[in-house]
């Protein structure tokens, strides 16, 4: 009998491998179903975008194609990280890395060949100041705190110098890069705080719904890279405090210190963050009694605090002038509705569908974290990753509050969800998870339908009202001082002649649309305060002593000003008219310097006119 055993066993293991390569095999095949709709909805976005290149942008039917390829990316990815049967970690992470390698795709393929957004231009201005020079610090005039953080710029110029890509390739794989490292940090850490990996998948899956997620946490900007770096700085930590007596500790300080070392001298605000997430998880472990946390939190706070401080006073003094202006924005409105005075926050804008689909995302976000807080409190409350989770998931509350409250509230509470949406996609995600399995457990099988709604519903409310705006959601003809569409080949080569004709660092005049195109693509120094130039049918002596304290020598005028309102509300970087315009700039206001005393006609395209004023 002992000896037929082992005869016996073979059979039933023979059935378990074969059992988990089925399995295997089921979970490569869903991987791969969700792969090729997700390609599939690429190419329907991309055609989305070809046929707004092409003229049709107002089209009903491009917007419904581009709509359809973002259906065809989120729904089979949503469906498979949502569902119950998800049989492996891999299947969950090939799920993530599919859905950010899409979205980054679609994204660029709105504009494929060049640069066109503002902050985008910005960076490449920096970039190649840095390849022209060799020298980092050197001064950008469309954004003259970046070259003070220079990580972004300097990790292009070296991967354009080592490989011969243009700026724009290399600017390209270093954003995409980054984006991708960041949300499999994100994963990790979720992972590492909630023990499974279903909830951490849905956590990004969460923070996807991000309205910046597409665009600006993926572009060519520097918080991008600064983003995988303040993730790792995390999961170091989580490492270290969870590391055995006896087992290294120093490669996970090495990679905390390098991390806050590269988010320090790439980007000011995230460090910042940084700072107070640390002390904040030091503050949860002390409550939690998890000394090992709160000694290693406290002690990773204070060396980014010395490391921030320090490199704000030797290399970014006017890191505090740039940032001020927007903490003043904020304290003000928030004063006044404390005291009830005049919120200063403009009127809602875009399409009814849009607002009523912010709205019920609003409301959705509101009412899952407070059943997520309920998880915490029932099974969570002495872990301190999750308390500290559930302290930073209020800041959601705050972001719409100054989305309401502050004028422009939007953009702030837009640049603030990057960070706020961390812990609001986790708590979100623990109500989800755990909702949903107690109703299935007991036989609703509606549950799982309804998760799915809800997650769409907020991934969709990210899409239609995040970046590019809803008048520019395809690319299209130009448009009035807007963004994106204001970055067109007209601009482009009136930039291009400024630099070949007029040399580059001349101090212009020009329009919001123009203004990142000439300090980009021409080299030059747009200023912002020149919106008194366009303002007057004659050129009076006062705009005259105006421009000479300014030390100005050119203008760009675009007659198309005259044609439409402004799609941003301004016509012009520092514009006094902002939010008040009820008809466009009239035509006469623009051709003012063509009666100029001393000011010269240097180039004209039909659109664009280029000016040279009277020297002093």
């Amino acid at each position: 009998m002992l000896s037929r055993t082992p005869q016996a066993g073979v059979p039933a293991l023979r059935r378990a491998r074969h059992a988990r390569r089925e399995t295997a095999a089921r979970a490569q095949r869903r991987v791969s179903a969700v792969a090729v709709s997700a390609a599939a909805g690429v190419l329907v976005a991309a055609a989305a975008d070809t046929a707004g290149r092409a003229g049709h942008a107002s089209a009903p039917w491009a917007d419904a194609l581009y709509w359809l390829g973002q259906a065809l990316v989120l729904v089979p990815l949503s469906i498979r990280l949502l569902s119950q049967r998800v049989v492996a970690e891999a299947e969950t992470v090939a799920l993530i890395v599919i859905m950010t390698v899409a979205e980054y795709l679609i994204r660029i393929c709105y504009s494929p060949a060049a640069f066109s957004y503002a902050d985008e231009l910005e960076h490449w201005r920096s970039t190649v100041n840095v390849l022209h020079t060799g020298r980092l610090f050197t001064a950008n005039h469309l954004l003259p705190i970046s070259p003070h953080f220079p990580g972004l710029e300097e990790a292009t110029s070296a991967l354009v110098s080592v490989s011969g890509l243009s700026v724009f390739h290399a600017g390209l794989l270093i954003a995409g890069v980054a984006h991708l490292l960041f949300v499999g940090v994100l994963y990790a850490v979720f992972r590492e705080i909630s023990g499974h990996y279903r909830i951490a998948g849905i956590a990004v899956l969460c923070y996807a719904s991000n309205s910046l997620f597409q665009s600006f946490d993926s572009m060519f900007v520097y918080q991008t890279l600064a983003l995988p770096f303040f993730g790792l700085t995390l999961l170091a930590l989580a490492r270290l405090t969870a590391a055995r007596p006896g087992r290294a500790r120093w490669p996970w300080l090495a990679i905390a210190a390098v991390s806050i070392a590269t988010t320090v001298v790439t980007h000011h605000v995230t460090s910042y963050v940084l700072v107070l997430v640390l002390a904040v998880l030091a503050l949860a472990g002390l409550l939690t009694r998890e000394r090992p946390l709160a000694d290693w939190a406290a002690a990773l706070a204070v060396a980014t605090a010395a490391a921030a401080a320090a490199w704000a006073l030797l290399a970014a003094p006017e890191t505090w002038a740039y940032l001020e202006p927007f903490g003043r924005e904020v304290l003000e409105g928030l004063r006044a509705l404390l005291t009830g005075g005049q919120v200063s926050a403009p009127p809602p804008a875009g399409p009814p569908a849009n607002r009523a689909l912010a709205a019920a995302a609003v409301l959705t976000v509101s009412a899952l974290l407070p059943a997520g807080w309920w998880q915490v409190w029932r099974r969570y409350r002495w872990q301190p990753w999750t308390v500290a989770m559930t302290a930073g998931s209020v800041g959601w509350y705050a972001i719409v509050l100054v989305r309401f409250t502050v004028a422009d509230g939007s953009e702030l509470a837009g640049r603030a969800s990057t960070f706020v949406f961390v812990p609001a996609a986790y708590l979100a995600a623990l109500a989800i998870g755990h909702l949903t399995s107690a109703a299935l457990r007991r036989g609703v099988r509606i549950a799982g339908t309804a998760a799915l709604v809800v997650v769409l519903l907020l991934m969709f409310d990210g899409l239609a009202n995040g970046w590019p705006p809803y008048w520019e959601r395809l690319p299209g003809p130009h448009q009035v001082a807007g963004a994106e569409r204001s970055a067109g080949p007209e601009e482009i080569g009136a930039a291009r002649w400024a630099l070949a004709a007029l040399g580059p660092g001349n101090r212009f005049a020009a329009d919001i649309g123009s203004y990142p195109v000439l300090g980009s693509y021409g080299d030059q120094n747009p200023l912002r305060d020149v919106a008194y130039l366009y303002t007057s049918p004659v050129f009076t002596q006062s705009q005259a002593l105006r421009a000479d304290a300014q030390s100005l020598r050119y203008v760009l005028v675009d007659r198309r000003l005259s044609t439409s309102l402004p799609a941003f509300g301004r016509y012009f970087p520092e514009d006094p008219g902002a939010g008040h315009y009820s008809r466009p700039l009239p035509a006469e206001d623009l051709r003012a310097l063509n009666h100029a005393p001393g000011a010269d006609r240097l180039y004209d395209s039909g659109d664009i006119v280029i000016y040279r004023l009277a020297g002093p």
